[in-house]
């Protein structure tokens, strides 16, 4: 049972299969769009295009679904292959039904990258903040508080006071131009102005805003300085996604950054809880506000279900203590909470907590109709599910052993290895449970034949100088360590 599987050089794979090539040879129209392209999406019914390729070097994303990862991700899931089979496929260039010419690149697709390289650092930073102080008008700031309380029960007054009146979300009016000509009246060019993403070109040569008619949270650093801005569409149009990112700046990568409402010092026992989006995390740090735990509890989101190595690496230093995972209720947050696990547990090696939420509910929802009390629901100590209708927080074991089992070479040796790093970097109560949930899960995958895999793992915690207080059962086994 210890076979060992072939390993794969995903970075070649992706090298020699470009993503936006293959989707398009999957059939789907793709349009140029600022840095990559944009089609509608194939996993969902989506009647306008909402999902994004190559936005983020080799990756796709899904504005209306979730769906996202990279051309290997793409063929498992649009021919339900596991990995080894995809990356077979794709070798074997079975993907190509079609030509490639449904890729029509336009003219901005080469344009904006050069434009936006010939802007200083310094230079970026200044226009967005100019940008900022347009969205962040005394009436912007207004709206956004009172479409926020109205819409989403989300009161900023106690965030606003605990951090001196500071604006936390701005407005970006239905005009066409508005903040195009108030960076212009400002001394920004129009190269500028499409180099940092804030306006683009029309087909009849007219420069338009970027940012219409929506909530705009500004993505800031501990100094700060604005990376880039969040749009949250209230228009309610079909053809609008819901959240607009910038695209690559100067000063902006989606994968290499953060948004976080707050920059404060922490305890040095503070809690971390990782959310899907800026409404999210900007109702938390509201509450943290309104009970006092501001100093206790840090919130990021990565604007999505996305997990860069930078923006985990990010979280994991923010505290000693495992980050909670706490994503919508829906199968994109299930799904992008598995690739948080994956990332923070298989490749950082540091634990994390995961907190489901009752379905199609998320974090601002919960604390909207809970109140900020509500807090304690999304920061409570992991436990056996007891109900669906609330927030249930656990060690995530068995989704560490199915993320390793997807790659593993040994699965025995590699989940050993795993299980007991991990393992020693939590508290008994949580060490037990990882280490009961990777053995049902071994077990129910066919990995712990005669307790091949449990033996092994004891042996591993004895070394461990934790194991002394590690007491734990298998399916199998009555008793063990």
């Amino acid at each position: 049972m210890t076979a060992q599987r072939p390993s794969v050089d995903v970075e070649a794979i992706r090298a020699r299969h470009p993503l936006p090539e293959v989707i398009a040879a999957a059939g789907i129209e793709l349009q140029a769009r600022g840095h990559g392209y944009m089609g509608c999406c194939p996993f969902h019914e989506d009647k306008t295009p909402s999902m994004s390729v190559d936005g983020v070097p080799g990756r796709f994303h899904c504005f209306g679904c979730g769906a996202s990862g990279d051309v290997i991700d793409f063929i498992r899931r649009t021919r339900n292959l596991g990995f080894l089979e995809a990356v077979t496929e794709l070798d074997g260039g079975q993907y190509r039904d079609r030509p490639l010419s449904a890729v029509r690149p336009g003219p901005r697709l080469h344009a904006v990258p050069d434009l936006a390289a010939a802007i200083p650092p310094g230079r970026a930073f200044e226009i967005n903040q100019l940008a900022w102080e347009q969205f962040a008008t005394p009436v912007g700031t207004g709206f956004a508080a009172h479409y926020l309380q109205h819409r989403r029960g989300l009161d900023l007054e106690p965030l606003t006071h605990e951090f001196a009146g500071r604006r936390f979300v701005g407005h970006a009016t239905h005009g066409w131009a508005a903040l195009t000509e108030h960076l212009r009246s400002a001394g920004v060019d129009d190269d500028e102005l499409i180099g940092m993403d804030l306006a683009t070109r029309t087909r009849g040569g007219r420069l338009i805003d970027t940012y219409r008619n929506r909530l705009i949270f500004p993505i800031t650093n501990a100094s700060g300085q604005i990376h880039g801005f969040i749009g949250r569409d209230i228009s309610g149009h079909p053809a609008a996604p819901k959240y607009r990112n910038p695209t690559r700046t100067p000063v902006f990568d989606k994968s290499q950054v953060l948004y976080r409402p707050t920059h404060h010092s922490l305890a040095a026992d503070a809690e971390v809880l990782v959310v899907e989006g800026p409404i999210d995390a900007l109702a938390v740090a509201a509450a943290t506000a309104a009970t006092g735990a501001t100093h206790r509890v840090a919130v990021c989101s990565s604007n999505g279900v996305s997990a860069s190595p930078a923006q985990v690496r990010a979280v994991l230093a923010l505290t000693q203590r495992p980050p909670r995972i706490a994503f919508d209720g829906d199968e994109a947050g299930q799904q992008g909470t598995v690739r948080w696990v994956a990332e923070a547990c298989l490749e950082q090696r540091s634990p994390v907590l995961t907190t489901r939420m009752p379905p199609s509910i998320d974090p601002a929802d919960w604390l909207a109709t809970h109140g900020p009390h509500g807090l304690r629901d999304l920061l409570a100590a992991p436990s056996q599910a007891t109900s669906d209708d609330v927030p249930n927080t656990i060690v995530p074991g068995r989704d560490i052993i199915r993320a390793l089992l997807y790659k593993a070479d040994d699965p025995i040796r590699d989940a050993v290895e795993l299980v007991t790093a991990l393992a020693s970097q939590l508290p008994s109560t949580e060490r037990r449970e990882l280490l009961r949930d990777s053995a049902v899960e071994m077990t129910r995958h066919g990995w712990n034949p005669r307790d091949t895999y449990v033996k092994a793992l004891e042996h591993a915690m004895r070394e461990q100088p934790t194991a002394h207080s590690c007491m734990w059962r298998s399916p199998a086994t009555p008793s063990l360590i």
